[in-house]
């Protein structure tokens, strides 16, 4: 980890640290990031949870961690501010990005890298950091490891990109697919990394409670198929 990623002037981390994006933020120090469980019975929990749903097609959260990272996010709400000057307005897109459980630790360090991504399936819509909207799309890159980040984008101008893309005209800063369902980034801090999700599928958790059930209810001898 570079000394600029780990060296964080405690008063800017403060200043950090009173943006609303941190309000469920619990750690009192950050060294170089902390994720934290959030709580299933938590407010916080059922937004992300309706959120994933939307799009998830039969599968279901089991563990949501919130990443806390006060460098990361103070060099995404400078290039918020920055890009909002540029293109007269800035939006911000709440977006999936599968990956390996092995990178983990390296967004959340170091945040997603677009020099390194689109390896293993390619380029299709530019060759950049490739976030979508919906989980079912997202899915394709966990390569079965079954996680995926929930983001924050920065989007100010966009258009339609190509395996070639390697960047935009100067007046874009983002491309897309025709439908709007895979978004590119080319610079860095253009996004944040709100969330590690691990999931499974939905069938998999019933199957598996069913299993838990008549394994405990067996252990107390209490276990029939059928009713008498």
């Amino acid at each position: 980890m570079s000394a600029e990623k780990s060296c964080v002037n405690p008063r800017i981390v403060q200043e950090i640290l009173r943006d609303p994006m941190t309000e469920n933020w619990e750690s009192a120090t950050h060294e170089p990031y902390v994720l934290n469980t959030v709580d299933r019975n938590s407010l916080e929990f059922r937004r992300i949870k309706g959120i994933f749903q939307q799009t998830a097609r039969g599968l279901q959260i089991d563990t949501l961690q919130r990443v806390e990272n006060p460098f990361l996010l103070g060099q995404y709400l400078l290039k918020k501010k920055k890009m909002a000057g540029k293109y007269s307005g800035v939006t911000e897109r709440l977006l999936f990005h599968g990956t390996r459980a092995t990178y983990i630790d390296g967004i959340c360090q170091f945040n997603f890298d677009w020099r390194k991504c689109g390896n293993s399936r390619g380029h299709k819509f530019g060759r950049g950091v490739s976030f979508a909207p919906e989980v079912s799309y997202a899915k394709h890159y966990t390569f079965g490891d079954n996680v995926m980040f929930l983001s924050k984008v920065l989007v100010g101008r966009s258009m339609v990109g190509g395996s070639l893309t390697v960047v935009p005209p100067e007046s874009y800063d983002t491309t897309t697919n025709a439908r709007n369902t895979v978004y590119v980034k080319y610079e860095d801090d253009d996004f944040y990394p709100l969330y590690v999700i691990h999931y499974s599928s939905a069938i998999d958790g019933v199957l598996n409670s069913i299993l838990l059930r008549m394994r405990t209810e067996s252990e107390g001898g209490s276990f029939r198929i059928f009713d008498d």
